[in-house]
């Protein structure tokens, strides 16, 4: 009997040895880069509606287009190649471009669909120089002049590769730092579940009346359980996306040629197409422009080898032979399944030379989940759940962060970390014999940089917004400019939290940049009236969603933001914290728990 108690006991310390350390790792794997964790998954949420973004960051779309953004033209439009339409709209904008660009050597057409009017159309006059943009009217083919901006692309393009400027030159570096930190979030998840033993069970427990870490510790199960295969989902097909960039030794190791590692080989089997058609040029490299193409036949083939399927985008280049050839492709919301497939056609003559489409097991499984991850076949209701998904992942990170700091005060009370406990810096009434207590400079600084992050992001986000009825649209580097304003808001609120949290501890810490942002995105429709033409009082008679949507969602945000800013003012905090103790004092203190908080 004895050694079986024994055994039993060294068997449960060795579980609790195990799950104190996935605690440790938990904690330290969220908090070293927690914040750049929240700007990433932030970022990414908004890139759900990069489209729209796009849309309203250039209101000069829609005096031309606005009218097919009803609801009955947006059905047109979704169909305008099945009808035969398609060959008419593509025609026309690549004529223009010609005449533009006379000496184009590549150009990348994406037609309209039910998320963009415009057609956009991708170009460059060199052999693997930068892509210039044009937006085409899809009626006249002409070209339409929006405002520089970024527009959602920024969004877009900081949630994987941190981009700081529109044209960015540490895109590769800030791929590397995004993939350090999902795979710290990926580890942060799985020991997440091992650490927090009744983390399903707390799920139904949401106690936000406790206040202290125990309001928090729920809040942040809650966020983790109730959309964790989500999490599990996009941490791993984000790392999957890149994964010949950070796990590049499997294809060395298998795809081997007389000259080394033949990587062209392996990134032409991952998309269904034939190593010898990949062309692989220097940006140095002279490229005869291409000639004129005539579409239409083209188009009518595609269309007639996919049933009448939505054509998306049709590309010309030249192969690795130096001949012109047309790449057709389906759209990208007609499967889930990420490259869709693709036709080759002879330029010249507009015979049909190949499809491509990846086939085997592993290129499929590598593509469904670059399409769960980027979501281009969503439509409107799951492109919305998959937002509330994102949001409620940012407040994991961000209840985590928070969890860290308020845990740590209260140990420095002498309290239970689940008791509810006066605040450093408060002056409690209810406390005679308490002294202001100033925290650790460490722990300060997390706090500081939690109110920099947490609020300033979506601070930053408004401005940048805001930024572009702002600018003059005629201001040299414009895009840039407005990145500026984004990035010049984000560090002022990094100061205004050092301040408040380090050098001189203040209730004002969260209040004051929440409240700031409620304002600037509840103001965002007003500005949007007041410069533009795209306001509520014309886009909602006209049931322009693309549009008013926004300026809604808008609104909403303020009002969300404004409210927690009343929420945290230092007046109620303080009011709480004092019914907090007393219930405290007559109930007693609660039982301590273990590290991890479970």
């Amino acid at each position: 009997m004895t050694t079986t108690t024994t055994t039993a006991a060294r068997n449960g310390a060795d579980r609790e040895g195990f799950r104190q350390a996935m605690a440790w790792l938990h904690t330290w794997a969220g908090l070293i880069l927690g914040w750049l964790l929240f700007a990433i998954f932030l970022t990414g949420t908004l890139s759900f509606f990069r489209s729209e973004f796009n849309l309203w960051m250039r209101p000069e779309l829609h005096s031309m287009l606005g009218a097919a953004t009803t609801p009955a033209n947006q059905a047109a439009q979704a169909a305008i190649d099945a009808d035969g339409a398609a060959f008419q709209v593509a025609q026309k904008s690549i004529d223009a471009l010609m005449r533009k660009v006379p000496d184009v050597t590549q150009w990348i057409l994406h037609l309209p669909d039910e998320r963009d009017p415009a057609v956009n159309i991708l170009w460059r006059d060199t052999g693997n120089g930068r892509f210039e943009t044009l937006r085409m009217d899809p009626q006249t083919g002409e070209a339409i002049d929006t405002r520089q901006t970024m527009g959602g692309d920024f969004f877009y393009r900081f949630h994987f590769e941190l981009r700081t400027a529109q044209k960015g030159r540490w895109a590769i570096e800030g791929r590397w730092v995004v993939g350090v930190a999902t795979m710290l979030m990926f580890i942060a998840l799985i020991t997440g579940v091992i650490t927090h033993r009744r983390i399903f069970k707390d799920f139904f427990t949401f106690r936000p009346t406790k206040g202290g870490q125990r309001a928090w510790l729920d809040a942040h199960n809650v966020s983790g359980v109730l959309v964790l295969p989500f999490y599990l989902m996009i941490t791993f097909s984000g790392l999957m996306i890149f994964h010949s960039l950070y796990m590049p030794a499997g294809i060395a190791a298998t795809y081997k040629n007389e000259k080394g590692v033949d990587s062209n080989a392996y990134f032409a089997e991952l998309q269904g197409e034939k190593a010898e058609q990949r062309v692989r040029r220097g940006p140095g490299d002279k490229v005869a422009p291409l000639p004129a193409i005539a579409l239409q036949p083209i188009l009518n083939e595609a269309r007639t080898r996919w049933d009448n399927g939505r054509i998306g985008s049709v590309q010309a280049r030249r192969d690795a032979k130096g001949r012109a050839v047309v790449e057709v492709t389906r759209h990208e919301g007609d499967r889930l399944q990420y490259r869709p497939p693709r036709l080759l056609f002879d330029a010249a003559t507009g015979q049909w030379l190949d499809q491509a489409d990846p086939t085997g097991p592993a290129a499929k499984t590598y593509g469904v989940l670059y399409g769960l991850h980027m979501a281009r076949f969503a439509d409107v209701g799951l492109r919305w759940a998959l937002f509330g998904f994102g949001v409620l992942g940012s407040l994991m990170i961000a209840t985590g962060m928070v969890l860290w700091s308020v845990k740590r005060g209260a140990k420095h009370l002498g309290r239970s970390p689940l008791q509810p406990q006066m605040q450093p810096g408060s002056n409690d009434a209810t406390e005679p014999h308490a002294k202001p207590f100033k925290a650790p400079f460490g722990e300060r600084l997390v706090v500081g940089i939690n109110i920099a992050t947490l609020a300033g992001l979506p601070l930053a986000c408004g401005v940048y917004l805001a930024s572009n009825r702002l600018i003059p649209v005629g201001t040299d580097g414009r895009a840039d400019v407005e990145l500026a304003w984004f990035f010049s808001a984000w560090g002022l609120t990094l100061l205004w939290a050092l301040a408040c949290a380090v050098v001189r501890p203040s209730r004002m810490g969260w209040s004051v940049p929440l409240g700031a942002a409620g304002l600037v995105w509840a103001a965002l429709p007003v500005l949007n009236a007041v410069t533009t033409h795209t306001h509520l009082g014309i886009t909602l008679p006209a049931g322009q969603w693309a549009w008013a949507g926004m300026d809604l969602a808008f609104l909403v945000n303020g009002a969300v933001f404004g409210w927690l800013s009343w929420r945290l003012r230092p007046g109620r905090v303080r009011r709480a914290s004092a019914g907090a103790a007393h219930v405290s004092r007559q109930v007693g203190p609660a039982p301590d728990v273990s590290a991890s908080g479970a």
